[in-house]
């Protein structure tokens, strides 16, 4: 085995990469450290106390089957879904009927259990977005066969696949639009200790900028560093915390050192501060199912908006990861069990956000590494490329399917080959239509969103004017 060299290790690692690290190496499982810009409090332009706006990002990790969560009911473009998808259709019977004013009133239905989200696409508070996916530009069928098109690398590797959606780059070091939009908009909280992004999911790229890095918490709850509980009555714990604190705050010969001691002191406080302004925050009543994970990420993430006024942030967004949407084998199960999961996930938040009275200042959407193969592998579906999405929330204009739903006949123009269909919608056109609603300067747009001038919208329409 070849030797690995300390030397060169050290030669590669700069100094941003390693705050990075050693930042999270210090909050382990209960949080990682706030925004490292030197921006000082002094300086910070704060929004008004009632300018407050949050997005809440689902990531379904594995490549969503969108084509069994919105499906058309038109005779013909059913029979289409049927023969394309064969045993893995829903019956034309199971559906909720929906109608869609945008697609020239043509008939679709959802997934059997989607009845809630039904109800706020009834009450105009939930629309879909079609065929949204990873593109440089637009792409044609002819196109992609001629190989006269960029792409983004790697189409239908998971990996690749989420760092584009969440980055929108296409080079190796990669940092995400809501980190890049949180660079901006930053001096926006008062409170520049905690970062404007919180994860529910550990570490992610979405919410990593060049200065900010995601303040990570439990589902579950913040949790006290171990054996360094500051609440503790116990004496031997308080002295063993009194020793530690003194072993931070000694100077230390090696920049990094200092660096890693710097991060983990921020962290521990923030611990505190965050656990004392959740404390005081409004309880919530809404109820959330205990055995939904992704229900208890939003409810957590309920819980952070709950005090927003005791962390004194005005901006913030959310990141809530579930996985085990990769349905390459016992689809008709999993998926089910996938879309009631995420119906319920969705109706227990909104009614959160209600009850906070914060309904039109969260906007929650979903995105996806991928979508599936319009065509069964014989017990599931494979690595696809467009999917549609889901927005929600009192700001969205509700009610409607917003861009260009595909033809799901196989082999159609649409459909690149083996049933991947390919999008009409990139995620820069849908990350910059929230980005613009959340508050980002539209001067900042060719940073943050990279490919957006390729398209011919950068406004989908999907949030109220």
């Amino acid at each position: 085995m070849k030797k690995f060299k300390k030397s060169n290790y050290i030669e590669t690692l700069n100094r941003r990469h390693f705050l990075r690290n050693c930042s999270a190496l210090a909050l382990g499982s209960s949080c990682a450290l706030g925004t490292l810009g030197s921006i000082q409090l002094a300086h910070a332009q704060t929004a008004p106390a009632n300018d407050y706006k949050a997005l809440v990002c689902i990531f379904l990790f594995g490549g969503n089957d969108a084509f069994n969560m919105l499906i058309p009911r038109s005779t013909s473009a059913y029979t289409a879904y049927a023969n394309a998808r064969q045993g893995l259709a829903k019956s034309s019977g199971s559906l909720i009927p929906i109608s869609a004013s945008r697609q020239s009133g043509a008939d679709y239905g959802l997934h059997p259990a989607l009845t809630d989200v039904n109800d706020l696409y009834l009450a105009n508070k939930l629309s879909f977005v079609g065929n949204v996916g990873a593109l440089v530009e637009p792409v044609s069928k002819i196109a992609y066969q001629a190989k006269t098109v960029a792409l983004p690398p790697q189409l239908f590797s998971h990996n690749d696949q989420q760092n584009f959606i969440q980055s929108l780059q296409s080079t190796t070091r990669r940092n995400g639009w809501a980190g890049r939009a949180a660079d901006i908009l930053s001096d926006m909280n008062t409170n520049q200790r905690l970062s404007m992004n919180i994860s529910l999911s550990g570490s992610n790229l979405w919410q990593s900028g060049a200065a900010t890095i995601p303040y990570a918490i439990d589902p579950s709850g913040l949790k006290n560093f171990e054996q360094l509980d500051r609440s503790s009555s116990d004496e031997r714990m308080l002295a063993r915390i009194q020793a530690y604190e003194n072993i931070l705050q000694q100077g230390h010969n090696h920049t990094f050192a200092n660096a890693y001691a710097e991060s983990y002191t921020k962290a521990w406080d923030l611990t505190d501060e965050v656990g004392a302004a959740l404390t005081a925050s409004t309880s919530l009543s809404t109820n959330f199912p205990s055995d939904n994970r992704m229900a208890s990420s939003l409810k957590m993430a309920a819980q952070m908006i709950a005090a927003r006024n005791e962390l004194s942030v005005s901006r913030q967004t959310f990141f809530i990861g579930v996985g085990d949407f990769d349905t390459h084998g016992d689809q008709n199960r999993r998926h089910d069990i996938l879309m009631s999961q995420l119906n319920d996930a969705l109706k227990s938040f909104y009614d959160a956000t209600v009850e906070l009275g914060v309904a039109d200042k969260v906007t929650t959407f979903t995105a996806s590494d991928f979508g599936r193969t319009l065509s069964s592998n014989g017990d599931g579906t494979d690595h696809g490329w467009g999917s549609h999405q889901i927005v929600m929330g009192d700001a969205v204009a509700g009610g409607d399917i917003y861009g260009t739903m595909p033809d799901l006949t196989l082999n159609s123009d649409d459909d690149m080959g083996e049933g991947r269909i390919i999008p009409t919608t990139s995620m820069d056109q849908y990350s910059a239509t929230l980005a613009k609603w959340y508050g980002v300067p539209g001067s900042s747009f060719a940073d943050i969103f990279p490919n957006l001038s390729n398209f011919d919208s950068t406004d989908l329409g999907f949030i109220k004017a």
